[in-house]
């Protein structure tokens, strides 16, 4: 187009790509607000009370390894591929898991309904925290209504004694990088990273009473929200500038001048 229009549409798609950055600093923003707020939460190595309390809760808190607070056990850890389908019992890898949640992509792979209930007995339960064996070790997410009955492969799950802990407040824990840097330097192997259940058997996780750990998780779960938007946010700015090209650089729409 003319020189002038050429102006106009590079002015827009710069405009655009503004507005993009800024989103995307916000976003970085809350995850170093997160972080901030995850060291300070919880209590450091050899202390019994964390650096942040929310107001009412003064009592000290306990050091617990991991096997003192529920049920543990490895997701299947055979050859499984023969019993793929396209419905039938959701099965988890640990690609899924995110942190404080599950991304399937748009082709979750389901398991043979026969097959799984061989396997029922590492079948997920409401409220079970799911934690990465080999990849990104440590990171965790909770079973909700969506996950009931599925089954992974080669994950930690950990079924907690909910008069102990909470399963949110433990996989809020499992998340930070407190839990996490400790993860990867007791993993072991030869190009990824693997959780072995031996190491998972010797965390140890401070323990608060079950109103401080509702407070705490809460806390952080709003945090992940509002991430979670401003992400959505940008990637509906970016889908924005992929039309604005597609229109204004293929002539469908001219700009006036």
């Amino acid at each position: 187009p003319p020189l002038p229009e050429q102006e106009k549409i590079v002015g827009i798609l710069s405009a655009q790509d503004k507005v993009i950055e800024l989103q995307a600093k916000k976003i970085e923003q809350l995850k170093l607000l997160k972080k901030g707020y995850l060291q300070r939460l919880f209590p450091k190595k050899g202390c019994n009370y964390p650096e942040l309390r929310f107001k009412g809760f003064t009592d000290a808190w306990e050091h617990r390894k991991v096997t003192e607070l529920g049920e543990i056990f490895i997701g299947l850890v055979t050859s499984m591929t023969e019993h793929y389908t396209y419905e039938g019992v959701l099965l988890i890898r640990n690609s899924d898991i995110k942190d404080g949640r599950f991304e399937f992509g748009d082709n979750p792979i389901y398991l043979e309904e026969s097959f799984a209930q061989a396997n029922s007995s590492r079948m997920h339960q409401l409220g079970d925290v799911i934690t990465v064996h080999t990849g990104d070790v440590g990171t965790s997410a909770v079973i909700s209504e969506n996950q009931v009955n599925s089954i992974g492969f080669a994950t930690i799950v950990t079924r907690p004694n909910t008069k102990i802990i909470t399963s949110d407040y433990l996989c809020t824990y499992l998340n930070t990088d407190q839990h996490k840097k400790w993860a990867i330097g007791v993993s072991t192997g030869d190009g990824r990273t693997n959780y072995n259940l031996g190491d998972y058997y010797k965390c140890v996780v401070p323990v608060s009473i079950i109103e401080e750990q509702k407070k705490i998780s809460e806390f952080i779960s709003d945090l992940n929200n509002l991430i979670t938007l401003y992400k959505r946010k940008l990637d509906e700015e970016k889908q924005k500038k992929k039309a604005l090209m597609q229109l204004l650089l293929t002539g469908i729409v001219r700009v006036d001048i």
